[in-house]
Parts: C-alpha cells; structure tokens; sequence
C-alpha cells in the first residue's frame, strides 16, 4: 500500500514556520525610528538657539545705548525731514536763522520723545538751527542734558584758553586773535588743513590756508595805462587773484582721488562757511596801525573767500618791533610764516601797480605781475560745532 503524500498540510505547517526576515525587519525600524527622534530632537534645539538670539538681538535693540553724538545727528535728521516738507519755512537769505525745536519735531512725528534716546535717568532738551549760504543750508543741533552734556561750538571751545603773554588766543578789542609762532590753531576741514586766525566781534572764525595752495598766480597782470604796459592794476575788486580764489572755493572735492587738485573745499565744508566784508582798503608803507582800520576803509561785500590783510599778518607776530608791514621783525614770533611766497589782499597805497607779499616771512611791496600763492582766506559760521582735536598740527581741531 503506497503512501500518500497532502501537498496542502505541507503548505500549512510551512506558513506557521517562523519568518527570519520579518525580525529583521522590525531591527530597522526601531533604528529608523531612534534617527528620526534624534533629527526631531536637533531640528528643535537649533529652532530654540535660532529664537533665542532672535530675541537677544532684539533686546538689544529694543535698548540701545544712543552717544550724544547719535542724538544729535537724529536731531539734525529729523530737522531735515521737517524742512523737506516744509520749505517755506527755511531761511531765505544769508542774515536769516530759523530754528525748530525737538518738541516740534516730536509732535510732528520726525522723531521719537527724547527718553527713547536718553533714558529714563537723564532728562535733555533741544532744538536745530537752519541757515543757508547761497544754496547749501547749515543744520546745527544743540542738545542740552544739564550736567551731563551740552553741545559745544568750536567758537566757545576756542574762547576758553585766553592768554595775556606769550603764545596763544589773545583779546583785541571784541575780537580774539592768535599770536605768536607756536600756536595751538591748527583746523583740519574735509579737504584741507587750516589755521584759525581769529574769532570775530560776532563769534564768526577766520581761518587761512594751511596747505600750500595748488599754483602760484598773478596779483593781476593787466594793461596798466599809468606805466604803459601789462604790469597789473592794484584794484582787488577785479584783480586776477580775486579770479583765482573764487575758482578755488567753487572746485570739486573728490576724497577718492590720489591727485592733488585745486579744490581746498568739500560741499559739506562750504555749508560751514558764511560769506564776509573783506576789508580792501589799500596801505602806506610807513602806515603804523595793526587794528585794520586802513584795510577797512573801503570793503569788498559778500565776500565767500579772500585773502588775509596786512594788519592781519602784522598782529599775528608778538615782536614789539613790527610796527610798519615792510619791517622785517613782523616775522619773528609769527605762526603765519611759510616757505612759499603768497599774497596778501593789502595793495600799496600811491601806487596802481603794486601790492603786498610775504616771501620767507618778509613782506614786500612788488609788482602785481609777479607771481605768489594765494593763501585763501575762509569765514566759519559761529555756531559750527566743535568735534575734537586740541589745535596741534597732529591732533588738529575738528568739527561735525
């Protein structure tokens, strides 16, 4: 009897076998399982790091420590925005001064109360000055924190260190003057050095060029119907040197360029400087006086730019014995001497072909024909603001 064979128990007993590739199965999804707890796990604590220096770099502005220096220069943006929508309300000529205060400017939403600024603990006050100079306007803030700071003007800061002997700023009269040959005036502008001549009767700072001036030229060099040929007419008004300074003070400044040019002003400088009556008169050789009162006889109004007088360069120099302007000893002691020869605006009086200039420190009366530098002369707005600096020649003052 032959043996049968059930193909369909076989079939049972084979599906009720334990399956080894099911248990592998179950291994890699707890493996996959544990990586994706642990990238769960990373993508939260980066997504905790990542808010919290959210929220630290907002703390941080949310309570920034604003510098005076911050404050003021908001002020003066505000005070921009102000006037840009306001135009009318700006100064419409060169004696005119507006001024708006932070009041003002908070009320009208330019700017945000001053304790946002300064804090709870310091109280500050302010306002902004506008006037202009032909089509460049001056924005000045002054910002007043009682005891803990108060905007200064380079005029204030200057007028402070008075002396009465030796070296230094000087009163005369309303006036203060440097004299002597080693002086703390030295003025660093955007585009060139400068030295402080003098702080005016109404708080205005005359400064001369420091920098040697880019070309020498001509007092003037016309036909000269007196003498009959091209030695040059003495006559400031139309000179060729009037010409010069004017072409010097509307040149391009360009802080990038590596050449020398004859720019000595940038935009922002000429927005500091205001325009003046240069004293024109002409002077006698054996003239005695230092108070400018010659010079001053007749003006020249209006002026942006000039040249630096006779009375002038004879002040600066602390030596008794500079009593007439061809006396040799007005360069002892004086700051305003250089190795180039320049011109003074001084012409020589009874005389329609000579003027005044400073070679080595001595002055002579020459042909207006010959050629010097013209050592520019600039007036400072009263209330440019000082910066730093101590008035050395490495640590020049500055102003903002």
């Amino acid at each position: 009897m032959g043996t049968n064979f059930n193909v369909g128990s076989f079939n049972a007993i084979n599906t009720n076998e334990p399956k080894k590739s099911n248990s592998k199965n179950g291994k890699g999804s707890n493996e996959d399982l544990r990586k994706r707890l642990m990238l769960m796990g990373a993508a939260i604590l980066g997504g905790a790091i990542v808010l919290f220096l959210l929220l630290f770099l907002l703390s941080l502005f949310m309570n920034k420590n604003y510098t005076y220096d911050d404050i003021e220069n908001i002020m003066v943006s505000a005070a921009e925005s102000y006037f840009s929508d306001h135009p009318k309300r700006l100064p419409q000529s060169d004696t005119q001064r507006v001024e708006i205060d932070v009041d003002t400017l908070v009320a009208s939403e330019y700017m945000k109360e001053m304790v946002d600024y300064t804090g709870e603990e310091i109280t500050c006050s302010g306002k902004v000055s506008v006037q202009t100079n032909g089509n460049d306007y001056l924005y000045t803030p002054r910002l007043d924190c009682g005891e803990d700071y108060v905007t200064q003007s380079l005029r204030e800061v200057l007028t402070k260190k008075v002396v009465t002997e030796g070296y230094g700023l000087y009163e005369v009269g309303d006036s203060y003057v440097y004299r002597g040959e080693d002086v703390k005036n030295y003025l660093q502008l955007d585009a060139s050095l400068w030295r402080i001549v003098k702080v005016t009767e109404d708080g205005e700072i005359m400064l001369i060029l420091e920098d040697k001036p880019y070309s020498s030229v001509a007092w003037d060099n016309r036909y000269n119907s007196q003498i009959g040929y091209n030695i040059g007419i003495n006559t400031y008004s139309t000179s060729r040197v009037k010409e010069s300074l004017d072409k010097y003070y509307k040149s391009k400044y360009n802080e990038n360029s590596s050449f020398k040019s004859e720019a000595i002003l940038s935009d922002d400088d000429r927005s500091k400087t205001v325009t003046f009556d240069l004293c024109t008169g002409k002077r006698s050789t054996s003239d005695t006086t230092k108070d400018n009162s010659v010079e001053c006889a007749e003006i020249s109004e209006g002026q942006k730019i000039g040249l630096l007088t006779a009375s002038d360069y004879m002040m600066a120099s602390i030596d008794t014995n500079c009593n007439t302007i061809l006396n040799q000893t007005c360069q002892n002691y004086n700051y305003l001497v250089t190795d180039y020869k320049w011109w003074l605006v001084t012409a020589t009086a009874n005389s329609t072909k000579e003027a005044y200039g400073v070679d080595g420190g001595v002055v002579e009366s020459i042909n207006t024909s010959s050629y010097m530098y013209p050592r520019a002369v600039i007036m400072l707005n009263s209330n440019v603001l000082f910066k730093s600096g101590k008035g050395t020649v490495n640590k020049p003052y500055k102003i903002k």
